[in-house]
């Protein structure tokens, strides 16, 4: 998503694994999407993406499990962005059985410009 003041939000890359840990809290052999995110500050100022909010939700609207296990990679947005620098997250949820189902990614990174939505199937 590309908006006005030159800054610019894409997913850069989707990927799948699965969670591999057991133990209490761990959900062994549940499927995984990994969704890289890139911000490219072409705005005159920085942005805090500190408080970014992603929420993913399924075709029907209802919201997908986060994943925050060592091997989903997942790392939030994190600190400000400066002008003409560029910033990257992985954020990953547990994936419908079919990658070809329709997913919403809303993803709020800043008070200042509207959420982007990124609307299809993540494969």
């Amino acid at each position: 998503m590309t908006y006005g003041d030159g800054v610019v939000l894409r997913i850069s890359s989707v990927t799948y694994g699965s969670e591999t840990a057991q133990g209490p809290g761990a959900a062994t052999g549940r499927e995984f999407a990994r969704i890289s995110l890139e911000l490219t500050n072409g705005s005159d100022g920085e942005i805090d993406v500190s408080s970014t909010v992603v929420t993913v939700l399924d075709s029907s609207g209802a919201r997908l499990v986060p994943v925050y296990t060592t091997e989903s990679g997942a790392r939030d947005f994190a600190g400000t962005v400066g002008p003409a620098a560029i910033t990257t997250a992985v954020y990953a949820v547990a994936a419908p059985a079919d990658h070809s189902t329709p997913l919403t990614i809303v993803v709020d990174f800043d008070a200042v410009h509207t959420s982007a939505v990124f609307r299809g199937a993540l494969s």
